[in-house]
């Protein structure tokens, strides 16, 4: 698709009140124009001209601006202050359009950002523009990435190529003009490898509104976290937390339970449902499970301080991972799968007790 139809089709799709918002996004190789999700699409860098949406103010334009005005001396108030706070960061055109862009429509309040009470204020409204690209980066992430190859990730929608800045431009069609605010949001960011390979059709399906959509949402946003995670030890325990919030969002379950609940969404059959919960004793080792030293994985990074990287070699966490990644990403895949049912959590309440005759589950394994 080309640029002018594709960003046609977006505008096509803005609702009333509702403004355009382009967010550079770093690590990917786009080749074309394309549609990411229903309402969400990528540009790759130079695509759009920057003359096509008419930006009327930008970070290095205000900067210049503050000088022209100050003569050099920092006496500002009100909005001029505000605005020049993103002026600050000095990103330019070329450096905006220079990215790759997601493009989205967003509710924003068009006078607030045109008067912001505070800097932080239009960090506010950034921050979540960025939430809701980032919620479909989630998915991407979840389709395309995976715990063991962390080079392949991409970065974070709204930071700014190797900058500690995020920025983001809305465009409000009804006038044909735009404007690009920026600041730090952002606390970290991934640096190795060289990112994602989106050439070609990558396009994900959205997750639903209800209760299970909202759960899905949730486990998808912790599993990018342990994607992005600094260390192979806080990965394992991120996906280790996962797992007991997929198992009961809203309460606490002891890990005999949670190890039940998650095996009867994933096993095939019976043996495989048995090789599921003997994982987990490896992978946390309860109470009284083993005999002698508690070799459990969990156990001893939490308890004992030890690193996933002295317990296991290169080749046995990369093996971890992958069974971390079937437990949580098939039980992820079913919540989105469900996610536009209206029954609420009760919908994968019954996926279980439906296991225990599909498994052939004793009495003693409810």
């Amino acid at each position: 698709m080309s640029t002018n139809a594709l960003l046609h089709d977006l505008l096509q799709i803005l609702a009333p009140g509702e403004r355009l918002c382009l967010l550079p996004i770093s690590r990917i190789l786009v080749e074309e124009p394309a549609w990411i999700s229903e309402e969400v699409a990528i540009f790759p860098p130079d695509a759009i001209g920057a003359e096509t949406l008419r930006p009327v103010a930008w970070p290095e334009s205000d900067y210049q601006r503050t000088l022209g005005k100050q003569n050099g001396v920092v006496g500002l108030d009100g909005d001029d202050l505000h605005w020049s706070k993103s002026g600050a960061t000095r990103i330019d055109l070329p450096d905006f359009f220079g990215s790759s862009l997601v493009a989205f429509p967003v509710v924003i309040d068009w006078d607030a950002f045109l008067e912001p009470s505070s800097h932080e204020a239009h960090l506010e409204m950034l921050g979540r523009a960025i939430d809701k690209a980032e919620r479909v980066m989630d998915l991407i992430r979840f389709e395309h990435c995976n715990l063991w190859t962390p080079a392949k990730l991409p970065g974070r929608a709204g930071l700014l190529g190797d900058t500690s800045f995020c920025a983001g431009m809305f465009y409000a069609p009804e006038d044909h003009e735009s404007y690009i605010i920026a600041g730090q949001i952002l606390t970290h960011q991934v640096i190795i490898g060289v990112g994602l390979d989106m050439t070609g059709s990558i396009m994900v399906r959205s997750t639903g509104d209800g209760e299970v959509g909202a759960v899905a949402r949730q486990a998808l946003r912790m599993y990018s976290e342990a994607l992005e995670a600094s260390t192979e030890t806080s990965r394992f325990v991120q996906m280790m937390a996962l797992i007991e919030f997929l198992a009961a969002p809203e309460d606490y379950m002891r890990m005999k339970l949670v190890k039940r609940m998650i095996a009867r969404q994933v096993a095939r059959d019976r043996a495989d449902y048995d090789a599921i919960l003997q994982d987990f004793l490896c992978l946390t080792s309860e109470s009284g499970a083993a005999q002698g030293a508690n070799r459990g994985l969990r156990h001893n990074i939490v308890h004992v301080g030890k690193r996933l990287e002295d317990l296991a070699d290169r080749g046995e966490r990369e093996a971890i991972f992958r069974r971390l990644s079937r437990y949580a990403g098939a039980t992820i895949q079913q919540l989105r799968d469900h996610s536009y049912d209206c029954e609420g959590w009760s919908v994968i309440t019954d996926l279980r007790k439906a296991a225990v005759g599909r498994l052939g589950l004793a009495n003693e394994d409810l």
